[in-house]
């Protein structure tokens, strides 16, 4: 499943139920933009590498002789203009590092988690490292975790989760729940288990999501299936096993059913992922009240074991922000940004414009209740007020204030599997910039569209939705959706039964191009 449908990945040698090392992944990608050549270029050739775009600016029609729509200033004053514009960025661009009390104190080294694959090997055989702190609570801090933990230096190893925040992410086994499948994500991207999935993409099998999401019968097996799920997957970590009962292991169970992904989620990508945690790291549920020159204050836990009522300090010579990514782009002016749909902060957005849309996602509201009634009753959480506004994008790619179609944005959402997302992103793209796509609705209908989105992701993803980009169990139907509105239907040409209950891989997006181009005579 991490690969591109024309480009098959070598199996690589280090494997566990099918999950490999990142650098797998990254050699893989090497060898593609090496391989695939146009017009006598390969896609490395077309790179402009160490290049960075300070600004993007829409060129008023006064000035637009050249047919541009869009000017990009990088690497000081350079300038490109551009008819049409792809920005792929994605979600994970801009390091999101929050500002702690007497951070400008302290005297010890701090990386976020993009960096941590470039200082692992200096700073898990550095000696003179002995306390390391880890800070947030879903994969990317478990990844950095463990691999602290089996590092050949040893030391004191203390995971932050703050109390007051959506808590620890829930970890997949790895292994399916069923023979069938080789490991969990095929038992998770199949159109079977999709059903199961109270979304609003796509209309195939739509007579099967609406028997199990609509109906009383339907509804009462579902929550059955994943309640016994969450069953099986809190027994799977057993958080209260012995050998991680001193070191607080107990600290990571997830607060909210896994159903609602409210915490986030990963997968349990080696045998010893959870002993090596519960048995080599200190696991704390508390919020942080300020570092200082060689060491970080917790505060008092509201909540816990008397041990906890009272603040605690540790020393750290390493602090590792694993706190994810800023959604906002600093590439845009922030009246663009937002008129182009992007996140900006909630002062910064234009006060008549943002109570158009909060009207029409109010008004939505009570049409997705009416068609998954399950996202009326969510679970005791706590609720986060958004500080910045959602992403309100026409299928999650294109602007609906853009009339001459001149500009997509590519990845702006959270999946469980980025390469399938990319490449049905990437065609239906094509098809948007060039004006192919035959049945566009018009604005009007595109902005109610999106509004049932944001109205559906902040009902099923509770806080991870307020942002309206959080798709993270949707995959195959969102893919689906937009490979039936471009017409193509080659991708599922296994038979019924297959087409439903196989996984979903690369493999069966291979004649995607080629019927695309017989179609639209490309």
């Amino acid at each position: 499943m991490a690969e591109f449908s024309d480009r098959p990945m070598t199996p690589p040698p280090e494997q566990y139920y099918g999950f490999f090392p990142g650098k797998y992944s990254t050699a893989y990608l090497e060898s593609y933009v090496d391989d695939h050549t146009y017009s006598g270029q390969t896609i490395r050739d077309r790179i402009s590498f160490n290049s960075y775009v300070e600004s993007i600016t829409k060129i008023q029609a006064a000035d637009t002789a050249d047919g541009a729509n869009w000017e990009i200033t990088y690497n000081g004053n350079r300038k490109v203009r551009t008819a049409k514009l792809i920005d792929a960025t994605g979600m994970t661009s801009q390091p999101q590092i929050p500002t702690l009390p007497g951070s400008s104190d302290f005297k010890g080294r701090t990386l976020h988690h993009k960096s941590f694959g470039q200082s692992q090997t200096l700073l898990l055989e550095d000696p003179s490292v002995q306390n390391i702190c880890i800070i947030g609570g879903a994969k990317s801090a478990a990844d950095v975790a463990y691999a602290c933990a089996k590092a050949p230096v040893s030391r004191n190893i203390h995971w932050i989760i703050r109390e007051d925040g959506n808590g620890p992410s829930a970890f997949f086994a790895a292994p399916a729940m069923t023979e069938r499948y080789a490991n969990s994500n095929e038992g998770f991207y199949n159109r079977f288990l999709a059903s199961f999935l109270p979304n609003r993409f796509g209309n195939t099998w739509g007579w099967l999501k609406w028997l199990l999401q609509s109906t009383f019968l339907g509804r009462w097996y579902v929550k059955r299936l994943w309640d016994g799920f969450d069953k099986g997957l809190r027994e799977f970590h057993d958080y209260q096993r012995e050998e991680g009962k001193e070191m607080g292991f107990a600290n990571l169970e997830y607060n909210t059913p896994i159903f609602w992904q409210n915490d986030s989620s990963g997968v349990c990508n080696h045998p010893d992922f959870l002993s090596a945690i519960a048995k080599n790291v200190h696991v704390h549920r508390r919020d942080i009240s300020h570092l200082s020159e060689a060491s970080i204050t917790l505060k008092a836990r509201s909540s816990g074991s008397t041990q906890e009522s009272k603040p605690l300090t540790l020393p750290i010579d390493v602090l590792v922000y694993c706190t994810g990514w800023s959604a906002k782009s600093t590439l845009f002016p922030t009246h663009e940004a937002f008129e182009l749909g992007l996140p900006v902060p909630l002062n910064s957005a234009d006060p008549q414009t943002q109570a158009y849309w909060s009207a029409l996602e109010n008004a939505a509201d009570p049409i997705i209740l009416s068609k998954f009634p399950t996202l009326k009753h969510p679970p005791a959480y706590r609720k986060i007020a958004p500080r910045d506004t959602p992403f309100r994008l026409y299928k999650a790619i294109a602007p609906p204030s853009d009339p001459t179609h001149s500009i997509v944005f590519l990845g702006k959402m959270v999946v469980g599997n980025n390469f399938r997302t990319a490449e049905t992103q990437a065609l239906w793209s094509v098809a948007y910039l060039n004006g192919q796509i035959r049945n566009l609705p018009t604005r009007s209908e595109m902005e109610q569209e999106i509004a049932e989105t944001v109205a559906w992701d902040r009902r099923r993803y509770l806080n991870k939705g307020e942002l309206g980009s959080w798709f993270y169990f949707d995959v195959v139907d969102y893919a689906d959706a937009l490979l039936e509105q471009l017409g193509l239907s080659s991708h599922r040409q296994k038979g019924w039964k297959r087409n439903l209950v196989e996984p979903c891989f690369a493999a069966d997006l291979k004649d995607i191009g080629r019927e695309y181009k017989g179609l639209y005579s490309v």
